[in-house]
This record gives C-alpha cells, sequence and structure tokens, in this order.
C-alpha cells in the first residue's frame, strides 16, 4: 500500500473568504425601472416588466460573500487516475458551503481581485495566434513557478489565472500559461482582452 503526501493550502477553522454567482437585476429599459409608464394621460403597469421594474440578467456575476467563511472538514480525493481534489467544507454565516482551494481567499481584497478577474469578458484564442513581446522572451521565469503551475493544471485542469492579451492578440500577463500551452499542445486557450 503506497502512502501519499498531500500538501493542503487551508486548516480546520481557518477563518476566509470565498464567492460566489448570482444573477443581477437590470433596470427595465421601458419604464426605466419605475415600473410604470404613462400612456394617453393615464399611468399603467408597464407592459415590459409587468410593473416590476426590473429583469435578472441571464449572465450570472461572481461576488464576494460578505460573512467570513470557517473551515470544519477538508475532503480529499483520488480518482482511479491518481488525480487529486482537495474540497474544503465550512459556514458562512448560517450556509454550509463545499469550497475548492482556488476560491477561497485569505482577504475580502484578495476574493474582490478573483471576482473582477472572473466577471470581465473572455474570448477563445488560438495559442499560436498569440504575439509575445521581447519583454517576455528576455526573462524566463524560474522554474519554481513553472513546475507550481503545471502542478496546478495537472489537479485542476485548467490555470490558475487567464492569460490577458489587447485588442491585437499582444500578450499582456499570463507569459508561463502560454508557456504551458505550448508544451501540453493546447491549441485554444481562454483569454481576457484587455481594453486600454
Amino acid at each position: 500500500m503506497s502512502m501519499y503526501t498531500i500538501p493542503v493550502k487551508f486548516n480546520k477553522d481557518d477563518i476566509l473568504y470565498t464567492t460566489k454567482q448570482m444573477k443581477i437585476e437590470i433596470n427595465c429599459h421601458i419604464c426605466e425601472g419605475t415600473g410604470k409608464i404613462k400612456y394617453n394621460d393615464k399611468v399603467m403597469k408597464c407592459p415590459e416588466c409587468m410593473g416590476k421594474g426590473k429583469f435578472m440578467s441571464n449572465k450570472a456575476v461572481n461576488t464576494v460573500i460578505d460573512e467570513p467563511y470557517k473551515i470544519s472538514l477538508t475532503k480529499i480525493s483520488i480518482n482511479s487516475n491518481g488525480e487529486i481534489t482537495v474540497k474544503y467544507k465550512g459556514h458562512c454565516g448560517f450556509s454550509m458551503l463545499n469550497r475548492a482551494e482556488d476560491n477561497l481567499f485569505t482577504s475580502k481584497e484578495e476574493a474582490q481581485q478573483r471576482c473582477d478577474e472572473l466577471n470581465k469578458e473572455k474570448v477563445f484564442v488560438r495559442v499560436e495566434d498569440i504575439i509575445i513581446k521581447d519583454c517576455f522572451k528576455e526573462q524566463l521565469p524560474s522554474s519554481r513557478k513553472i513546475k507550481d503551475k503545471l502542478e496546478y493544471y495537472k489537479i485542476n485542469g485548467k490555470f490558475n489565472k487567464y492569460i490577458y492579451i489587447n485588442k491585437d492578440n499582444v500578450l499582456q500577463d499570463g507569459y508561463i500559461n502560454y508557456l504551458l500551452c505550448k508544451m501540453l499542445n493546447i491549441e485554444v486557450v481562454k483569454a481576457v482582452v484587455e481594453v486600454a
């Protein structure tokens, strides 16, 4: 029987912050959120929103949960391919939530940064179409950083952050992930387009 040493990022009773996806309310474009319109000198219920004044968006946005998240249990599983999954069970106010490591943060600010990144518009781009500036080519990243990001990818099946490009497909951030795409023969990757 082989023994595994599985590093975990957080421990029981750690106080952290987490995020959730939720749909946001959008004001009705006909009544501008009032729920009423004026027609033939009469005030009536808006026929577009049925007097509610708002619609729920179809697209969910990521937000930080206000209450801190306290870990009560760590769940580790290993599938038949030997891939390890670490999940944390904990309380957030009165709610019991299960969270992965990449959805837990040591501060609200860190959680908000992740929400901001997730809420940005993303596009699929061919890796071969990404243009690399000389400043990236001249400074090779440390082997430790590459190893850590590769390990994260192997465990989670995704990168820990997006590749950032500008509107001309010039790489702005995420050079290590770009290198890993090349190494792993990933042809298409989801990227955030930075608007200047």
